[in-house]
């Protein structure tokens, strides 16, 4: 069958020249004819280009769908980007502010440091400050936040010193219970702290806050340490403890003071 359609228009052809030459038909007849014959093969080839047209009209318009999508997920990812940042810049700012009004605010000389690192011991809760002897930072300074107090100066290097956290072991200060007065000592678990030594009779309530009592040296008196999280009474034991909730949030400490005069 496609053989035979693919004679038929030579045929025509030849048809057509040979009655032209001999003056049978006539030029409009000629014409007539030729369109009468070649149109069903005009009109396939028309339909068939109008496709093979949209086919690629509909795939270069899926191509510029694709390029505009993959540019709007990049403007978004970079918008993403942006207002991660400033509400990172926010935050710092935020923070800042409220260490140079506590920084104002306080009676000591104080030195403002930031976190650099954190100990390699994952047993450790110690980390480092960007700020050293040649600061006059010492060893047994006490470290401070707006939030309440830190911890204390371990060991200083020249430009950066490590810092004892209260929550770490090893830790140990003198505190005592907002309400009452009563008296005990904050002492590090490990990633948080226990308060100790504190007389039976001695009223306490979960939630009461714990402040310093100035009577250890090295920490200032009337600074927040934390509040009461779980009271724990033993039977027969001479001292009441309870486990603390500290008053700074160790996970998300980034800027501290150093008290260096008090």
């Amino acid at each position: 069958m496609p053989k035979k359609r693919s004679f038929l228009p030579l045929l025509v052809g030849l048809i057509l020249f040979s009655l032209s030459r001999t003056g049978v038909l006539r030029e409009e007849m000629i014409k007539s004819l030729s369109f009468s014959l070649l149109f069903p093969f005009q009109k396939a080839f028309s339909c068939f280009y109008g496709k093979i047209c949209s086919f690629f009209e509909d795939y270069l318009l899926l191509l510029d769908i694709k390029k505009e999508n993959e540019r709007l997920k990049r403007e978004l990812e970079r918008l993403k980007m942006e207002n991660a940042l400033l509400r990172e810049e926010k935050r710092e700012a935020e923070r800042l502010r409220r260490l140079l009004e506590f920084k104002e605010a306080v009676k000591f000389k104080v030195v403002a440091a930031r976190l650099i690192g954190e100990s390699p011991n994952p047993q450790s809760k110690t980390f480092y400050i960007d700020k050293g002897s040649l600061d006059g930072i010492k060893k047994g300074m006490a470290v401070i936040t707006p939030d309440g107090i830190v911890g204390k100066v371990l060991l200083t290097g020249p430009k950066s010193s490590l810092i004892l956290p209260i929550i770490e072991r090893g830790s140990s200060l003198s505190v005592m219970l907002e309400d009452s007065g009563a008296r005990g000592i904050l002492e590090g678990q490990g990633g948080r702290c226990l308060l100790r030594y504190l007389p039976q009779e001695e009223p306490i309530r979960e939630g009461e806050r714990i402040l310093t009592t100035g009577l250890d040296g090295v920490y200032p008196k009337g600074f927040p340490v934390g509040s009461v999280r779980k009271v724990i009474k033993r039977q027969g034991a001479l001292f009441i403890e309870a486990e603390v909730e500290p008053s700074v949030r160790f996970d998300r400490l980034e800027e501290v003071m150093v008290i260096k005069e008090r």
